[in-house]
């Protein structure tokens, strides 16, 4: 008898978050809508819509993060928040996102088995 090791399953052996943000419009060309005297932001994931009245862009950020919820299986899942301001004429124009990926790493697991 011989004692073979074959590849079984894979298993977990790190999770964590990636998170890449991408300032994609010019805010100098928008007539932003103004709420106490701050700029109206919104932030829209695939779960929720949020509206901010800041000027604070790491607030922003940092909110968009959070409402971001990546779904699914695969070892590399996705969600993307997008971020709009709000312009005097209702408008909404799209100036940046955040790419939130949740991402698994996998090894793989060895069982001994008797070869005859």
């Amino acid at each position: 008898m011989q004692e073979v090791m074959l590849k079984t399953h894979l298993i977990v052996t790190d999770v964590h978050e990636e998170y890449i943000v991408k300032w994609c419009g010019n805010i100098i060309n928008t007539d932003p809508l103004f709420k106490n005297d701050m700029p109206v932001f919104i932030l829209v994931s695939s779960k929720k819509r949020l509206e901010l009245n800041t000027i604070d862009m790491k607030w922003i950020e940092e909110n968009a993060k959070r409402i971001s919820c990546p779904r699914g299986r695969q070892a590399i899942t996705t969600d993307v928040t997008r971020i709009y301001i709000k312009e005097k004429s209702g408008k909404e124009t799209f100036i940046g996102k955040v790419i939130h990926n949740h991402v698994k790493q996998y090894q793989q697991m060895f069982d001994a088995f008797e070869k005859t």
